[in-house]
Formats: C-alpha cells, sequence, structure tokens
C-alpha cells in the first residue's frame, strides 16, 4: 500500500505485510486500514507506516473496509459483514444475509449499508445488528454504494446507478 502526498505526487510511506492482493483501503488522520484476499484487516499508523493490528475473522477474501471514529466495518466474500472496534480489534457484530459475496460497505452513525453479488442492498440497523430493509432494483451485482443523511447511493455492473431515498 503506498501513501501518496498530493499535492507533490510523491510517496510518503509505504504499508508492507500482506501476503495476497489488497481489495480496499480506507483512512483518516491518523489510521490506514486495509482488506485483502488473504482474509484479514490490517490497521496501520498513517504516520510510522507500522502495522497496529490485524482482525481476523472472514473465512474467505475481504472486500470492503470503511472505518469511522470508533468502528471498523469490513465486508468479504464469505457474504458477511462485520464490525469491529476500532482501539481493541475485537469483532463487535457479524452481520449475516447476503446470498452471495460482499462487495461494498457504508456507514453512518446510525446503519450499515452492504452492497452483493446478488444484485441488492442491504441497511443494517448498526446498534442491533438487524437488517432494516433491503434495496432491489438492479439487474447485476451491486459494486459499490455510499450514503449520506437523505440518500443511499449504489453502483452496479448493470451500468447504473440508482439514488434510494433512505426514508
Amino acid at each position: 500500500i503506498r501513501l501518496w502526498d498530493r499535492k507533490t505526487g510523491q510517496q510518503i510511506n509505504l504499508l508492507e505485510g500482506h501476503s495476497d492482493r489488497v481489495t480496499a483501503v480506507a483512512m483518516d488522520d491518523t489510521m490506514v486500514v486495509s482488506a485483502s484476499w488473504e482474509n484479514k484487516i490490517r490497521v496501520w499508523d498513517r504516520k510510522t507506516g507500522e502495522q497496529i493490528n490485524f482482525l481476523e475473522g472472514h473465512s474467505s477474501a475481504v472486500s470492503a473496509v470503511t472505518m469511522d471514529d470508533a468502528t471498523i466495518v469490513s465486508g468479504s466474500r464469505d457474504n458477511t459483514i462485520r464490525l469491529w472496534d476500532r482501539k481493541t480489534g475485537q469483532q463487535i457484530n457479524l452481520l449475516e444475509g447476503h446470498s452471495d459475496r460482499v462487495t461494498a460497505v457504508a456507514m453512518d452513525d446510525t446503519m450499515v449499508v452492504s452492497a452483493s453479488w446478488e444484485n441488492k442492498i442491504r441497511v443494517w440497523d448498526r446498534k442491533t445488528g438487524e437488517q432494516i430493509n433491503f434495496l432491489e432494483g438492479h439487474s447485476s451485482a451491486v459494486s459499490a454504494v455510499t450514503m449520506d443523511d437523505a440518500t443511499i447511493v449504489s453502483g452496479s455492473r448493470d451500468n447504473t446507478i440508482r439514488l434510494w431515498d433512505r426514508k
């Protein structure tokens, strides 16, 4: 994993440790989180480049990660989403319901949203882990998802982007 200075275009750090292809990354001011085909999530100190934790629990390649100040969320080809305590690395919750690999995840203070090859987006209560909705409309695998306070946006291999009202 390479970190780049966006003003100069120069590499500022190299994070080494994965033994298989890296599939997703997320970062904030202090931390970089990376997912890979080795079924693990690695957590790195952004300034030093040191690996500070690795999260194990998925039984297949991890394909998606996101994080906030308290939680790391990962999605995997094992059809699950896992929530991890950012400080301790302990698994907080396991979200099960997808019938095919998870390709993207997003979260806010109240919910987790996940996309998968089953052509659906699932919406989960972040606190309880219960599925509270699923969104159908894509005719092929959903490969990207993001959200804001009012809208969930999904992108699919069916060449469409859909906007969903969160209410």
